[in-house]
């Protein structure tokens, strides 16, 4: 008979085998990680960690949770232990695939890797939705606003996992294993609750921009190939406007505390940009040249220019937030899949002599992308292992095509996996193509447009 734990398990057990005792990395090491954690990163994973947990006390409840919180801490930082933490961390989890007994801090650790972790982010997405369904996490759901802590609990750990999972299926390409109830009753129920506290808004508002999101991903699908998206344009300006509502309510909810907080005003503007690229990215489906699965379509909506032209903005957009975030190197990985989504774009659109602005910045595509370089390569100056962030990856990439360098497939399309040295799958990605000859250098502007 398999066992599991159904109460929250914030209540202190007995862990033989913790990362102090084993003496995984020196135990002063251990602390500045968990401290850079919960002051840099827990705001990313929703507070996960609350103002009183200490490595002490989550170290004798979790010794997943406690390596998980010390390897990506590791990653983030540039740790030379990261590499020790990372093997440890996965020979943990290993432990727990067929393990007969589960508790809610193991869910919380496999989210904590599947956010920032992209070499394992989809191993360990699956196994927490897994195990968050073993654990009937999703039972209160339909119950708030919540009266008793068990159930806020419960569904919290839920929102945290929804979201860990739609961050992963739209990095990888993936249809989400989690999915919204038809009888889930409005997410901001949540707060109504007696338990819940103001960093409650920001998990609860990323589980509506999801939602929305996953009404698109419904609509459009995830075969690029397919041209169904120019059937459906129609679709998009509601879906539009509903990330646009979702904006503005959200925007007079939420309290930014730039200097306090690494979930900034501009990391919001981040993630709805975000959205919205992904949105209007779907417009360039079904202008490659046409297959037999994909006949010549019927003449594009005039729409369809103004789609473009907002998918090219949005793009911008987020190149822009990126250039002025301090925290570069501690965002979640799903961020360094837009960021290369966001350049492919722009990439395409200084080929065809697009000129897009941004916030009154009137300066060239080429000029923000030599900009996004600079920014994170002096980021991840003084990381050790800079070959393992997603980010530093795109900024060598992007250097190489400002220079006229290519990676183009046989039919001329930019080859992504090559051009940005890891697997990116994001919703769109190849639907751009480039021509055949070898692209010349994007010119680089001096300054801005006269």
């Amino acid at each position: 008979m398999i066992n599991f734990t159904l109460t929250d398990p914030r209540v202190t057990s007995r862990r033989a085998s913790d990362i102090l005792s084993r003496q995984v990395v020196p135990s002063e090491v251990a602390e500045d990680l968990f401290l850079f954690f919960k002051q840099k990163m827990n705001s990313f994973a929703y507070d996960i960690l609350t103002e009183t947990d200490t490595l002490k006390s989550v170290s004798k409840r979790s010794s997943l949770l406690t390596i998980a919180i010390c390897t990506v801490a590791a990653f983030c930082s540039g740790s030379s232990h990261y590499r020790i933490l990372f093997d440890h961390l996965k020979s943990e989890v290993s432990g727990k695939l067929f393990s007969n007994n589960h508790d809610f801090d193991d869910v919380r650790a496999l989210c904590v890797g599947a956010i920032w972790l992209n070499e394992i982010s989809t191993a360990l997405n699956s196994l927490a939705v897994r195990i968050a369904t073993e654990l009937n996490l999703h039972r209160c759901i339909t119950k708030m606003p919540h009266k008793k802590r068990a159930c806020y609990d419960r569904t919290r750990l839920y929102f945290l996992v929804y979201l860990c999972d739609h961050h992963c299926s739209l990095s990888h390409g993936k249809p989400p294993l989690t999915r919204d109830f038809h009888s889930l009753k409005s997410p901001r129920d949540f707060l109504k609750t007696e338990h819940s506290s103001v960093n409650d808004n920001k998990l609860i508002s990323q589980v509506e921009l999801w939602s929305i999101s996953n009404r698109v991903f419904d609509i459009f699908g995830a075969d690029v190939d397919n041209c169904v998206a120019n059937q459906r344009l129609t679709e998009i300006p509601s879906l539009s406007n509903a990330y646009e509502q979702w904006y503005h309510d959200w925007l007079g909810i939420l309290e930014f505390f730039e200097y306090s907080e690494p979930f900034t005003r501009r990391v919001f503007d981040l993630y709805y940009y975000s959205a919205k690229l992904y949105l209007f990215s779907h417009v360039f489906r079904g202008r490659a040249p046409e297959t037999a699965d994909c006949p010549p379509s019927e003449p594009v909506a005039t729409d369809a220019d103004s789609f473009a032209d907002a998918a090219l903005k949005g793009a911008l957009a987020i190149i822009c937030l990126i250039t002025k975030e301090s925290g570069l190197q501690n965002l979640p990985y799903y961020i360094g899949t837009v960021t290369a989504f966001a350049s492919v774009c722009l990439v395409k659109a200084s080929n065809q002599s697009k000129f897009i602005t941004c916030d009154r910045d009137e300066s060239d595509v080429s000029t923000h992308l030599s900009q996004l370089v600079h920014v994170i390569q002096s980021s991840y100056a003084n990381t050790q292992d800079r070959s393992s962030h997603p980010l530093q990856g795109i900024a060598e990439s992007l250097e190489a095509i400002l220079r006229g360098e290519t990676c183009a497939n046989e039919n001329g399309s930019f080859n992504l996996n090559e051009g940005f040295g890891f697997d990116f799958a994001f919703e769109g990605l190849d639907m751009f193509t480039l021509d055949n000859e070898q692209a010349s250098p994007l010119p680089i502007s001096s300054g801005n447009r006269e």
